[in-house]
């Protein structure tokens, strides 16, 4: 248990010590004044526009997750609070400590197995990142972005969609034959293993079963980015940044996969940093490409947050429960 309670530590701080570095290279060469001029001076009467939209995006992830968990999903109802539970954990619990609130919430509410539910976060991930990384190759035929803009867009989208091409094959029991086969140097409880993963990760990956599910939950990840960029671009009109749309899919795209780097809770760091450099591609100055980065991120994690907070509250009985068995964990 000490063992386990000090390697818990050390990914703490070293996902702190991530956010801190990013945080410097986002502050480094600011006129902090010039940023605070630029978030008093944005015209904050498009907020409620700009929450609207992401407030629909979030309701079609829910109707994502319907697709996903098929057949036998949970209705719309469940999900949604259960979704929003999810986005608060993961972003006010280390580690995306959210995922694990989601596997418990859904068992406990709809007899939905945890690995299920971590087979379909993975193919959910997969899914965001295919999409976001082909946002960012996008943005090669805006602008000259750069060969590292560019190579990472390419190389997450391409490493999606293998992670996928991957899944499929486990869905055909792949890890179970594997385990059977006789000649493998493989010890005893590496095959029990490989079988008990392969039977219960498998309903997760339901989804790559049939063509019509995944082209749905192909569709409702395209039409959840394009109404949370919608929401980017609402904002960036507010900052009197005038670009397109597809300029701010790209720097939140940009901005989102930046989000896979272990950090501190809510991406804060990357998120902000990524979000400015991407900007100044475009030539936006970079005291109001700052402005915008904090702006939007307080307004992506600070609403949400708090509406799955209530509903945890609300609707979670066993809260303290839920939250030690997060902890042993």
């Amino acid at each position: 248990m000490p063992t386990r309670s000090f390697s818990t530590w050390l990914k703490l701080l070293a996902t702190l010590g991530v956010s801190i570095a990013f945080l410097y290279l986002f502050l480094r060469d600011l006129d902090l004044s010039a940023v605070l001029d630029s978030i008093t001076e944005a015209n904050y009467e498009l907020v409620p526009l700009g929450l609207l939209l992401f407030t629909l995006s979030v309701i079609v992830r829910a109707l994502r997750w319907q697709v996903l968990y098929s057949p036998g999903a949970p209705r719309v109802v469940m999900l949604l609070p259960t979704l929003l539970i999810t986005i608060a954990g993961n972003n006010l619990l280390p580690l995306r400590g959210g995922e694990l609130l989601r596997a418990q919430i859904l068992l406990n509410r709809a007899g939905v197995s945890r690995m299920r539910t971590f087979g379909v976060a993975l193919i959910e991930r997969f899914l965001d990142m295919f999409v976001l990384g082909l946002f960012v190759v996008i943005g090669r035929f805006i602008v000259d972005i750069g060969i590292a803009f560019l190579g990472t867009g390419l190389l997450i989208a391409a490493g999606a969609a293998a992670g996928m091409v991957a899944a499929r094959f486990v869905t055909q029991g792949l890890p179970g034959r594997i385990a059977s086969i006789a000649w493998l140097p493989l010890p005893d409880r590496w095959r029990v293993q490989l079988r008990f993963w392969g039977e219960w990760i498998i309903d997760g990956f339901s989804v790559l079963r049939s063509l019509s599910l995944f082209l749905q939950a192909v569709l409702w990840t395209a039409a959840s980015w394009a109404l949370e960029f919608a929401m980017y671009w609402v904002i960036a009109q507010a900052f009197q940044i005038d670009e397109s749309f597809l300029t701010l899919a790209f720097v939140g795209a940009s901005a989102n996969l930046a989000l896979s780097i272990p950090s501190s809770q809510g991406g804060v760091g990357p998120f902000q940093w990524v979000a400015k450099e991407a900007l100044l591609k475009f030539g936006v100055a970079t005291n109001t490409a700052a402005a915008y980065a904090l702006a939007l991120h307080v307004l992506l994690v600070v609403p949400v947050t708090l509406a799955g907070v209530i509903v945890f509250w609300m609707l979670v009985p066993a809260r303290r429960s839920l939250l030690a068995r997060r902890a042993d964990e």
